[in-house]
């Protein structure tokens, strides 16, 4: 497992998507729109500008995370995972280097975009909020990197692409990566607290804050990661059935 983990590395660090989705796209729209914010309070404490850093790390975090586990899909297609299977590597090890790998997408946008905000506006967090945020951040994306292989498995690449966009875009929206959940309408506001992509930024916006997450927060993100290995699980069978 380990030789196909450094392939599948070695794979992601050559693809260009990484970086023009996952870390130029969030820190131009983070260097872009940081200014114009106020300097007061968003979340817990910390000014829009750090807030802001947390959300758009997190937007290419998840974009990251999700075109990774939807490559599978042209994988799929092209015939290698059928390859896979007849090699000595367990299905399931195969699955899981490949959530692994979806995952690890998730650290150069985190990294990149707090960077900017370190040289941008000088947010100063502390070498253990920043390590903090980093960790837990990217251990918050294994529900998307899940959502991404359900997806990759389970549609055609024709229909996976656009269905992984559409994912992202909502989920990030209505997660309030972008836009302060506070100026939702309440019931808006009600539906972002429900959804993955609002409890990964809190992980990172209470990191920064030097908080511990909270319960109901953990809880969320337990809730859909179980529910999306549902969707994975589902999905790979029946993509192993239909190879």
């Amino acid at each position: 497992m380990r030789a196909y983990l450094r392939f599948e590395l070695r794979r992601l660090i050559r693809d260009p998507r990484l970086a023009l989705f996952t870390v130029l796209g969030p820190v131009l729209t983070y260097a872009l729109f940081s200014s114009m914010g106020a300097d007061g309070d968003r979340f817990a404490g910390l000014g829009d500008a750090a807030a802001l850093m947390v959300g758009l790390a997190g937007y290419g975090a998840v974009a990251g995370v999700l075109i990774v586990g939807a490559s599978v899909a042209q994988e799929r297609t092209a015939g290698w995972l059928r390859q896979l299977r007849v090699t000595p590597l367990p299905s399931r090890h195969a699955v899981v280097a490949k959530a692994v790998v979806s995952m690890l997408s998730a650290v150069p946008a985190v990294a990149a975009v707090g960077i900017a905000g370190r040289i941008q506006h000088h947010v100063e967090l502390g070498a253990g909020r920043w390590a903090a945020m980093l960790i837990l951040m990217w251990a918050g994306t294994l529900p998307f990197a899940l959502l991404g292989l359900a997806i990759g498995y389970g549609l055609t690449p024709q229909l996976a692409q656009p269905v992984t966009f559409v994912a992202f875009l909502g989920l990030a929206v209505l997660g309030g990566l972008l836009v302060p959940v506070a100026y939702f309408p309440a019931w808006l506001g009600d539906l972002a607290h429900a959804l993955p992509t609002y409890r990964l930024a809190e992980l990172g916006w209470r990191s920064a804050a030097g908080l511990a997450p909270t319960f109901a927060g953990l809880g969320v993100l337990a809730a859909w990661t179980v529910a999306f290995t549902a969707f994975a699980v589902l999905a790979y069978r029946r993509s192993t059935a239909r190879g």
